[in-house]
């Protein structure tokens, strides 16, 4: 952290007072942190346990982190997806669907039989010279778990591609009429499609894990090997609802709300890469608060494209808040002056405005757009620098029909003054004339005055307006 420990936690236990509060939560601290411009250092643990030492903060995750998640209430988040049919097509995976294909009852057999009192060690699982009944019953086993794993048991730089979502080659086996329907009606994006999956997936966890619980499966993952392993991605699996709850509050921050899981995931992922049951966390705590590190890191630094400093998106963020609550007070838009006193005596209207300024954002042509994000953004961006084909013929019509009015209407050296005066026509050459001005012209008459050059300029478009072609002159221009 940029600033002294003791520094931050006397801030913070300021904070307490002020909001006659026991305790702060995780969201609480990080706000505070963001918007005081802290940063806290990545690979240490330390802060979080001085806090919990401190009783600034409770070893237990927020309140709120661990409810139930599912596809209508990420559909509302997200936005993500195109028609109300979309979610009639994802009914075809029943619940007797997913209770066959993700039963968590295969876990508890995993724990609780009397294999569990017999010590593992990475060499357990790793010998080359194993019999062949043993590889047979690992195999069996495999067959019969909710998640298939592959790579090296001692493999710690983790990822959610590990996190398989059944037995067979990552695939939910659908009866094979349920498969023809699905075939035919999934007219989705693949994002959607695997948020949906991944939405469903969770709600179908069931029970959360006990202290008694995740403390077994972090002493299982401590030894190694392929129970160490399964007790690692259980471990994730059963606390995934962590980070769709905390993403969810820090939408509309510059990140869309995917973006937000995936980098939730990351930080849940370095959680139980780090988590050290003998220091006494609880592992939802722990997780909640590398899941919210990540996360506010990734609004901090990547919500722009040119990068604003925090305190600044802070006060941004208020006052766009205090002009959308005068809108709704006011019925119509609100003022400068109006925001400036609601948000604060001494702010002006002149601030207001400057953070108006910085507050527009770039937008990305390459930006999906569309129901089924399709096309992007630049595909709809008008090019000035192109003239359309209609006006392009129009402009070539009119070129081509002034230039004969001008031929039958007008003496030649009248018809080469005006064509030089108007930038109209082409010269013996092919060459087009370039507008000039009534003193390149009076030096081409042998210096005559500018003033004898505009009384023949007007004499000739007086002799175009009542000649034979007037008409049809005017019709040309006629909008």
């Amino acid at each position: 952290m940029d600033k002294n420990y003791d520094l931050v936690v006397d801030l913070l236990k300021d904070q307490l007072k002020k909001k006659k509060k026991k305790h702060l939560s995780q969201e609480e601290v990080f706000d505070f942190l963001l918007k005081n411009q802290m940063e806290i250092t990545e690979d240490n643990d330390d802060f979080l346990e001085r806090l919990i030492s401190e009783d600034i903060v409770k070893n237990e995750f927020d309140e709120g982190d661990f409810d139930d998640t599912d596809l209508d209430d990420f559909k509302k988040n997200a936005g993500i997806f195109s028609d109300s049919d979309d979610k009639d097509k994802l009914d075809e995976l029943d619940d007797k669907d997913f209770s066959e294909d993700f039963d968590d009852e295969d876990f508890e057999d995993d724990f609780s039989d009397e294999d569990d009192n017999i010590d593992y060690s990475p060499e357990d699982y790793n010998e080359e010279e194993s019999s062949e009944d043993e590889d047979e019953e690992e195999k069996e086993e495999d067959e019969e778990d909710i998640l298939d794993f592959h790579g090296d048991d001692s493999d710690l730089d983790l990822d959610l591609s590990s996190l398989t979502f059944d037995t067979h080659e990552g695939g939910v086996h659908l009866e094979e009429e349920t498969q023809q329907k699905k075939n035919l009606s999934n007219k989705l994006t693949e994002t959607n499609d695997i948020v949906k999956w991944y939405m469903r997936w969770i709600g179908k966890y069931g029970e959360l894990l006990t202290i008694d619980e995740e403390r077994q499966l972090a002493e299982q993952m401590e030894k190694g090997g392929f129970r160490g392993k399964r007790a690692r991605d259980k471990l994730i699996q059963r606390n995934l609802r962590l980070v769709i709850n905390n993403a969810k509050k820090y939408k509309n921050r510059g990140l869309s709300f995917i973006d937000l899981i995936s980098e939730g995931n990351a930080g849940i992922m370095k959680a139980v890469s780090k988590y050290n049951v003998q220091k006494g966390f609880k592992f939802s705590t722990y997780a909640t608060w590398w899941i919210r590190q990540a996360i506010t890191r990734a609004v901090a630094d990547q919500a722009r494209t040119i990068r604003v400093p925090v305190h600044m998106v802070e006060t941004i963020n208020k006052i766009s808040k205090i002009e959308r609550e005068l809108q709704q007070e006011l019925g119509h838009e609100p003022t400068d002056e109006q925001i400036a006193e609601r948000y604060d005596k001494n702010f002006t209207a002149e601030k207001v405005r400057y953070i108006r300024k910085i507050n527009i954002d770039p937008i990305s042509l390459d930006k999906q757009v569309g129901k089924e994000n399709d096309s992007s953004f630049s595909d709809f961006v008008k090019d000035d620098n192109v003239i359309s084909p209609t006006d392009h013929a129009a402009q070539e019509e009119l070129q081509s029909a002034l230039e004969r009015i001008l031929e039958a209407d007008l003496e030649k050296d009248e018809r080469e003054l005006i064509c030089k005066r108007y930038g109209v026509g082409f010269d013996e050459n092919g060459e087009k004339y370039r507008v000039h001005s009534l003193e390149e012209l009076a030096k081409e008459r042998n210096g005559v005055s500018k003033e004898r050059i505009r009384q023949i300029e007007n004499k000739i478009l007086r002799k175009l307006k009542n000649g034979k072609h007037s008409k049809e002159l005017k019709d040309l221009y006629r909008p």
